[in-house]
């Protein structure tokens, strides 16, 4: 075989290994911090100005949804209750009596309007005095515990001060900061995993929400990941580390 023939040969087979070959896509493990955070968490207030009589649940309590957490002194406000029901069963007997009259030609169509007018109003104060009658008790808006407890029993709390701070721990996600350039191959619903520094119990999770902007000064992005399975010991507040495979 003369060397222009080898050299033919070895050009057919470089063409033909270059047709068939498939293209090679470089995996990388990286690594990124983050932080656990409850899905529902909240910080209670009053609504009313009263007097604490009760806290049924201490810090670290666990409760239901529904639950009473707060309850506060409601006398006050009951009797203003009774004072409304009192004045809308009086209104209710005016227009009874009036619209009577009025069937027998005795007054006019306006003192009818004037008593629906009145018993309509009755009625919207009865509704006010109903809505403060339950803000006296403070309920749980989910399933969750007890974190931080501000006040105690018999002192009396102002409209919008902070009462308790209630975290629920059944559904955690977890707050990851990451480089700005990690956009180019970074998805939505792409699985990772955590593991927790505290207890190094390893964790699977899934992005699901990327920042919409770039922090200018760390040149960083925000991205939150949900936790599929949460184990009995792995908290809120827990730090976490996250890897990340990328292309």
């Amino acid at each position: 075989m003369t060397a222009e023939k080898v050299k033919t040969k070895a050009l057919l087979i470089c063409l033909f290994a270059s047709l068939f070959s498939l293209p090679v896509v470089a995996q990388e493990t990286v690594k990124a911090r983050g932080l656990l955070v409850a899905t529902n968490k909240a910080t209670l207030s009053s609504e009313l100005a009263a007097r604490v009589i009760a806290l049924p649940k201490k810090m670290g309590d666990g409760f239901k949804q529904g639950d009473t957490l707060i309850q506060l002194d409601c006398r006050l406000f009951a009797a203003q209750l009774q004072k409304v029901n009192a004045e809308v069963a009086v209104a209710t007997a005016k227009l009874d009596s009036t619209r009577q009259l009025s069937q027998l030609n005795s007054i006019g169509t306006l003192e009818v309007v004037i008593a629906e007018s009145e018993l309509q109003k009755a009625q919207a104060e009865q509704s006010m005095a109903q809505l403060n009658v339950d803000r006296c008790d403070i309920k749980a808006p989910f399933d969750g515990y007890v974190e931080q407890l501000d006040i105690q029993r018999f002192e009396v709390v102002q409209q919008q001060q902070a009462l308790m701070n209630i975290v629920s721990r059944a559904s955690l996600e977890a707050d990851i900061i990451v480089p700005a350039h990690w956009m180019t191959w970074l998805q939505l619903n792409s699985a990772i995993g955590l593991r927790v520094e505290e207890t190094q119990q390893s964790l699977r999770a899934v992005v699901s929400h990327i920042g919409p902007s770039v922090d200018p000064t760390s040149q960083t992005l925000q991205l939150r990941a949900t936790i599929s399975s949460i184990p009995a010991k792995v908290l809120p507040g827990m730090s976490v580390v996250a890897e990340f495979t990328s292309q």
